[in-house]
């Protein structure tokens, strides 16, 4: 009867023991985890396709966790944001199918525009026009992206809709129809933002010390492109920055700044493997070898605002022919 007992005891702390690991207080020590804002907004979020219909086809977009503390920081006030002064969920008046609150500006433009009309004359910021208007803003940025566009595929979105928590559908649904408590949300997005790392960027040790440009080499030497440096200089802006480490999620896509259209890898194949020295007549819109060079060297140099050398300074690149 005693041994009966101890088991029956054993038993019931086992069973209390899983019940505090599924307690409520449990996921608020979880959400608890990361730092909180100055505001008090939460530090992170899901926003789900909100719905007033019980299946749309626009809830099928994935959720994406939005890292308020990261947001909070790199903007001067919260309606950079939340545009009308009223700090609610952007699904408030923006909902998969729009609604009259929100000038019936469904929830994937009110995220995704980078040109909407508001209120008094007023242009919202979206998602994808403030980070736009990052890399255009920053010097750091504006060379790369000034000559290159973001390829908005698969991968792209992914970097945004990305929650890797414990979602369960239910819990989707809930988020769905705008009924899953704050707390769950909370849980839900603080799990997403732990599991989040950061891709290893590549270092300009990684590439050649300097490449000699020499297929154009007639009235001019050959250029001596010091690559490395290069490289440096495009990293000391980025390093660090986390705008930069969500979507740079590759250790190549650096070298996808020049090297375009290649697959990315750390050893891209040369510019002439594409561009020819005269115009291709299969491919008429794709610039010959001259052109590619100078459109991709100038074009960094006009966005990161490089005074030196100027577009029509040829010798500073290229060494007359004695």
């Amino acid at each position: 009867m005693r041994n009966g007992t101890v088991l029956l005891l054993l038993a019931a702390m086992v069973l209390a023991g899983a019940a505090c690991l599924t307690a409520p207080g449990t996921g608020s020590a979880i959400a608890a985890t990361l730092v909180a804002t100055d505001s008090g907004a939460p530090s992170a979020i899901v926003m789900f396709p909100v719905s007033a219909k019980p299946n749309p086809k626009g809830s099928a977009m994935a959720p994406t966790v939005f890292n308020h503390l990261n947001h909070e920081k790199a903007v001067d006030k919260c309606e950079t944001c939340h545009h009308t002064g009223d700090p609610v969920a952007c699904s408030t008046c923006h909902t998969v199918e729009g609604k009259a609150e929100g000038k019936f500006i469904t929830l994937e433009r009110a995220m995704h525009a980078t040109s909407i009309q508001g209120r008094k004359g007023q242009t919202p910021t979206s998602c994808v026009s403030c980070h736009e208007q990052q890399t255009k803003a920053r010097r750091e940025c504006a060379g790369c992206h000034s000559i290159v566009t973001s390829k908005r595929d698969t991968a792209w979105c992914a970097t945004c809709h990305n929650v890797t928590s414990s979602m369960t559908e239910q819990q989707r649904k809930a988020g769905i129809d705008g009924t899953l408590s704050r707390e769950q949300n909370e849980i839900l997005a603080a799990e997403t933002v732990q599991a989040q790392k950061f891709s290893r960027m590549l270092t300009p040790m990684d590439g050649p010390y300097k490449v000699s440009i020499d297929a154009l080499a007639k009235k001019y030497q050959p250029s001596n492109f010091t690559h490395r440096r290069h490289v440096s200089s495009l990293m000391e802006g980025i390093r660090g920055d986390k705008l930069a480490g969500a979507f740079h999620n590759r250790p190549e896509i650096l070298c996808a700044t020049c090297h375009h259209h290649s697959p990315l890898s750390a050893t891209p194949p040369k510019c002439g493997s594409c561009h020819t020295k005269n115009i291709d007549s299969e491919h008429p819109d794709r610039p010959n070898l001259k052109a590619a060079y100078h459109l991709q060297c100038m074009g960094c140099h006009k966005g990161m605002q490089v005074g030196r050398p100027k577009n029509t300074d040829c010798t500073t690149c290229h060494k007359a022919r004695p």
